[in-house]
């Protein structure tokens, strides 16, 4: 949005950023803008990542080092999900919103 020029960050006391939306911002809203397209920067690998995981979950000693930093990474964006068994074992799953985004990139 900030690069769209729709909104900026602020920084407030004690660091806290606050994002504001610019005037622009507001034409665009009170115009009634939607778009339907999902925009997302995704990287290759994070892409790969998203297509072995939408295969099935996985088991987090299975996975490659890189390959558990990249999952942290989409959980923050809600795209995969940790998931813990009832032996204690963790296992990384995509998330419903993950599924749609490899649906999407191989359409």
């Amino acid at each position: 949005m900030e690069k769209l020029g729709f909104a900026e960050m602020r920084i407030e006391p004690r660091r806290k950023i606050k994002i504001v939306i610019t005037d622009q911002g507001v034409q665009v809203r009170v115009a009634g803008y939607i778009s339907r397209k999902p925009v997302a920067n995704l990287s290759g690998p994070q892409i790969n990542a998203l297509r072995l995981l939408a295969m099935g979950h996985k088991p987090y000693g299975e996975l490659p080092g890189f390959v558990k930093d990249i999952c942290y990474r989409l959980a923050l964006r809600g795209w995969a999900t940790w998931q813990e068994d009832e032996s204690g074992r963790f296992s990384v799953h995509a998330t419903p919103a993950g599924r749609e985004i490899v649906a999407l990139l191989d359409y």
